[in-house]
């Protein structure tokens, strides 16, 4: 487990052991060799994820909505951490997966995002930058980063 403050003062909690189906899912993608984002039209550049409907598993949250937000297809869903954020509002989980890309599908709308967002390089120094979502730069999502790399390289989750 590790544990921090985020940049909104919230406490975060970051579980690489299977946990509880969580409140919302967030996407890691690779199609060939690069990663799959999504532009939200307020926050940035961001993976896909989100919140599930009733009834729904968080790995058919994660296909829906990397569909509804990119168009992307997904092979296989591997976890690889789930997070907890104590805020003063609530306290809410998210289930994080890497996946592969196997083919796009055009939408006629991309929900509230600008639909996909291909960029190849080092998925660490690439979320950094600043026309990335303030979520993906912080300290929690590089810890999640580096797992998902070390997943990727020991080929575990394929």
């Amino acid at each position: 487990m590790y544990t921090y403050r985020d940049s909104l003062g919230n406490m975060v909690s970051i579980y690489f052991d299977i946990q509880q189906e969580a409140d919302d899912v967030l996407v890691i993608a690779q199609f060939h060799d690069a990663w799959l984002f999504t532009t939200h039209k307020t926050r940035g550049i961001e993976f896909p994820g989100g919140k599930g409907e009733p009834g729904e598993t968080n790995a058919e949250t994660a296909i829906r909505e990397t569909m509804e937000e990119t168009g992307a297809k997904l092979d296989k869903l591997h976890i690889i951490a789930q997070y907890e954020v104590k805020t003063v509002e609530r306290t809410f989980s998210k289930r994080v997966y890497l996946a592969n890309v196997v083919g796009f599908v055009n939408q006629l709308d991309y929900m509230e995002t600008l639909g996909p967002k291909l960029i190849a390089g080092d998925l660490a120094s690439l979320v950094q930058q600043n026309q990335f979502s303030f979520f993906m730069r912080d300290e929690g999502m590089q810890v999640v980063i580096q797992e998902a790399l070390r997943q990727l390289k020991s080929n575990n989750w394929r």
